[in-house]
């Protein structure tokens, strides 16, 4: 940020310099001055587009950026001589359903495998007629261990486990930080009972690299009645389509039905894009309730990598990544979440439209011998507006813009020679930034005459405002004025 204050503070300085050469031959008197006032209206054409409402999602079962190996389920496990269920049932903390949800059973069970390859079974779980069963599978907490989980089928009748996993969650260990802590993305499966009578499940984990006796895992397993339409889809293996338009995209189809439920979206990068970070956001609602929408990157071996946020916007690359919403705090299947995804489109211009300040409010434009520019008071707050758009003239939203003032007159070790301050662009691409100015120095006196005559001091000040990590800048002289003597 230093460098980056250095750099502007020598543009400006570069421009101050251009505009005392340009004005060395100037008359004293007004008269005659060609207007220069070319930042107090915007002339840029913003062409905004309404979020397009997502009603229909399709699925997408078998995404290309994770690997092949997640649909390779018949991991070694004898079906034939099951392990004896050795699980243990937990009292966690829980989260909180809300008191208009529908009544759920949750269960919370831990346990250890002793060796690499064992399996540890939960069976049986019943499900009646329109009943969701998820399943979530925590830890173990360590780097070294790779445990999956699988869903079957149980045979009612035989006592069998249907060898023929009907859901599956094999992600790779990848340690991510979270609000709660470093973990590995927690393991996740599902099924809804869609016949007229009950049937049987049984849960498996799989350690698939490694085992520890003292090391165990947590399997929470939700039963629920009311859930929305595009249940199961628990994980990035089963992930839905979502498509964004320019403008952004928004869906408002989908709840948070339990403590473990997870909704899962792929989205597609093409390398022919304006746009190089998608702003990830819930409604303000769902996030008091703690829900969030977070972006994963799939490595090899299903490792998924949990995407930075800032202001939630996700840098992102050509190519496939996953959106998971969730929550980590309260519930409702009553409440509908709304998740938007808009481009964080490409800046190519940026353009200072306005002023405005504490004492000279928005209008104060007087013709001195250097132009007509923007007056500002000295120790007053100091308002810069402006504008950032794509090349072709779209808004760029929450874009970050530095702006820079800079008051030459004022050596570095005094502290009044800058001022900086930052702000993001709002939907239609407008940014506003307002920072306290110190006194003018009142280095130049230019006397007015008339019927009343007066001599003004002032400094000459340049403003610069610009995209953060990016060339593209607009630059402006303002007047900060001193103070004015009567008569002169």
């Amino acid at each position: 940020m230093k460098r980056f204050k250095k750099a502007i503070a020598v543009m400006l300085s570069t421009m101050l310099l251009f505009a005392f050469g340009m004005t060395a031959n100037a008359s004293q008197s007004t008269e005659g001055v060609s207007d220069q006032a070319i930042k107090a209206e915007s002339n840029v054409q913003l062409t905004t587009e309404n979020e397009s409402v997502i009603k229909q999602l399709t699925r997408a079962d078998k995404p290309d950026s994770i690997t092949s190996s997640v649909y390779a389920m018949k991991e070694d496990i004898n079906f034939k001589t099951p392990e004896t269920p050795s699980l243990k049932k937990e009292t966690v903390p829980s989260l909180k359903a809300s008191p208009t949800a529908a009544t759920a059973s949750t269960a919370t069970y831990s346990g250890t495998i002793t060796e690499e390859g064992g399996t540890q079974f939960l069976y049986p779980i019943y499900l009646q007629p329109g009943e969701l069963l998820q399943a979530q599978l925590d830890g173990p907490f360590s780097a070294q261990l790779d445990y999956d989980l699988y869903l079957y089928e149980f045979d009612m009748t035989t006592g069998d486990i249907n060898p023929n996993a009907i859901d599956a969650s094999t992600y790779g260990t990848y340690f991510n930080n979270y609000e709660q802590g470093a973990a590995s993305l927690p393991e996740n499966v599902g099924a809804r009972n869609a016949i007229g009578s009950e049937k049987a499940y049984a849960i498996a984990v799989h350690a698939k690299k490694g085992s520890s006796i003292n090391d165990p895992f947590y399997l929470t397993v939700d039963i629920s009645s009311s859930y929305d339409a595009y249940e199961p889809d628990e994980s990035a293996f089963h992930a839905y389509n979502f498509t964004f338009s320019t403008g952004g995209s928004s869906l408002n189809s989908r709840s948070i039905h339990s403590g473990i439920d997870n909704d899962w979206y792929q989205i597609t990068i093409p390398a022919s894009r304006n746009y190089d970070a998608l702003n990830v956001k819930l409604d303000s609602t769902s996030e008091s309730y703690g829900y969030k929408a977070e972006v994963y990157g799939a490595l090899s071996g299903n490792q998924m990598v949990l995407l930075p946020q800032t202001n939630h916007n996700v840098s992102l690359n050509t190519g496939s990544y996953y959106v998971r919403v969730y929550t980590t705090n309260q519930y409702s299947a009553d409440h509908l979440y709304t998740l938007t995804l808009k481009p964080v489109l490409r800046a190519g211009k940026i353009v200072i439209t306005s002023y405005d300040s504490s004492k000279n409010g928005p209008n104060d434009y007087p013709t001195y011998s250097y132009g007509r520019h923007y007056r500002v008071n000295g120790s007053s707050s100091f308002t810069v507006k402006g504008v950032v758009t794509t090349t072709d003239n779209f808004p760029v939203v929450n874009a970050l813009v530095d702006v820079t003032w800079l008051n030459q007159n004022w050596t570095e070790s005094s502290g009044n020679r800058t001022r900086t301050g930052t702000a993001y662009t709002d939907q239609n691409g407008a940014f506003s930034v307002t920072v306290s100015l110190p006194p003018s120095t009142g280095s130049i006196a230019e006397y007015l005459s008339g019927a009343i005559s007066f001599t003004h001091y002032f400094d000459l000040s340049g403003v610069a405002a610009q995209v953060r990590g990016t060339s593209i800048i607009d630059t402006d002289v303002v007047y900060h004025f001193a103070y004015s003597i009567y008569g002169g």
